[in-house]
């Protein structure tokens, strides 16, 4: 039976990922194909190389974001991704697909055309990770062969369909849920909830093509731009993984 494996953006509720990761390799469910959007595609590339949860969790709190991220002050973003593309080349030094142990599919936005791209092959892998991280209009669009590209998740924050037909059992991680409660008080608070709302609804409405779909309890109560409660949601993720892929244990034989 080949496992796909599909992981959301969500800013730094990635750790979410993280915890479900561990479930998986505590459980011996290793996913055969990962294929993710935004913070999805980081985790995903690290964690297809060969590190583990926590050595991901570990690498991700030594390095902070701020510590990874400068002012770009340009009319398309206001920070740059350049030193996150660094960092995934100094702990994946050959900067490759073909490296990874374990295949993976990231989703992209090519902005100026407004397509969804999906990349799997090639020697630009820090470059493809960081273009699919670059949140519009906080970070600078990621340049990759004359080509504009920003986050995945804009057009497709679960990406099953590069994969969908190459799996027999479809697991999708979603750390970044429909947030209708999220309290509005400026125009900021609008627009980061008009976005945040789409993507959700937009995530929802492909529920049903997954056989498992773990969504971490409460996760989206945390702020995805900061590291301050990184342990909560890497145990949120654990400990609701470990719950919904024992109940589905018979999946697996």
């Amino acid at each position: 039976m080949k496992i796909g494996l599909v992981l959301s953006g969500g800013g730094s509720r990635g750790f979410g990922h993280l915890g479900v990761l561990k479930a998986l390799d505590e459980l011996k469910i290793r996913p055969d194909i990962i294929s993710g959007a935004s913070v999805g595609s980081l985790i995903g590339a690290f964690y297809a190389y060969g590190y583990t949860a926590d050595e991901i969790s570990e690498i991700i709190l030594k390095k902070g974001i701020s510590g990874n991220i400068k002012l770009a002050f340009n009319k398309m973003g206001i920070f740059s991704l350049e030193k996150v593309e660094k960092l995934v080349k100094e702990y994946l030094p050959e900067n490759s697909f073909e490296s990874l142990k374990i295949p993976l599919v990231i989703a992209t936005t090519e902005i100026r055309r407004g397509e969804i791209v999906y990349f799997r092959s090639g020697n630009n892998l820090a470059k493809v990770v960081t273009a699919s991280c670059a949140i519009p209009g906080i970070f600078s669009p990621v340049i990759i062969e004359g080509k504009s590209y920003i986050d995945g998740g804009v057009l497709n924050n679960m990406p099953i369909e590069p994969i969908e037909d190459e799996v027999d059992l479809k697991i999708g991680v979603n750390v970044m849920p429909i947030e209708r409660k999220m309290p509005v008080s400026s125009a900021k608070d609008i627009i980061m909830k008009s976005l945040l709302m789409s993507i959700g609804e937009q995530s929802a409405r492909k529920n049903h093509k997954f056989d498992i779909l773990i969504e971490p309890k409460n996760i989206v109560h945390f702020n995805g731009l900061s590291l301050k409660n990184a342990k909560e949601m890497f145990d949120l993720g654990y400990n609701t993984a470990i719950q919904q892929l024992q109940k589905s244990a018979e999946m697996f034989l």
